[in-house]
């Protein structure tokens, strides 16, 4: 039975790969919260917007509501800025870890490659076994038929 060299380290570097997986899944988690708030802030910034066009369009608005929708916008863009400068910092990060697990999943192949390199070796060596042994019965075979028609002759 095939016993492969390596197995140990093989596990090690599968688990490692799926730990760099996991670690990806999480920033790229973090990643799309954050572009989900974006969306959020530019979609309550646009239903702010159309609820003071309504109210324009049926002329029930005062001052006051256009100053909070000053202020609302801005402090949307201030949001806004700050959550596009996480999103560019979660992006590296998720690069990162894209790299990492890259690297990971390149290790594991290379060990990989050394086993399935290392049982063709040993499937080669139990077939040429297999051969000198049937090539022995063969020979024994013969050397008996030989002898048995000597005998009988």
């Amino acid at each position: 039975m095939f016993k492969f060299s390596l197995q140990t380290a093989l596990n090690v570097r599968s688990r490692q790969e799926k730990l760099k997986m996991k670690a990806l899944a999480e920033k790229l988690a973090v990643e799309q919260g954050i572009q989900s708030q974006i969306e959020q802030i530019l979609q309550n910034t646009k239903e702010s917007e159309s609820n003071l066009n309504h109210a324009k369009e049926s002329r029930i608005f005062s001052v006051d509501q256009m100053l909070f929708l000053s202020r609302f916008k801005n402090k949307m863009k201030v949001d806004l800025s700050k959550c596009h400068e996480e999103l560019e910092g979660a992006k590296k990060e998720v690069w990162d870890k894209q790299q990492d697990l890259i690297e990971a999943s390149k290790k594991k192949k290379t060990l990989e490659i050394l086993k399935e390199k290392e049982e063709k070796r040993y499937l080669e060596n139990i077939a040429n076994i297999e051969r000198r042994s049937m090539d022995e019965i063969a020979g024994n075979q013969f050397v008996q038929k030989t002898r048995n028609a000597e005998s009988l002759s």
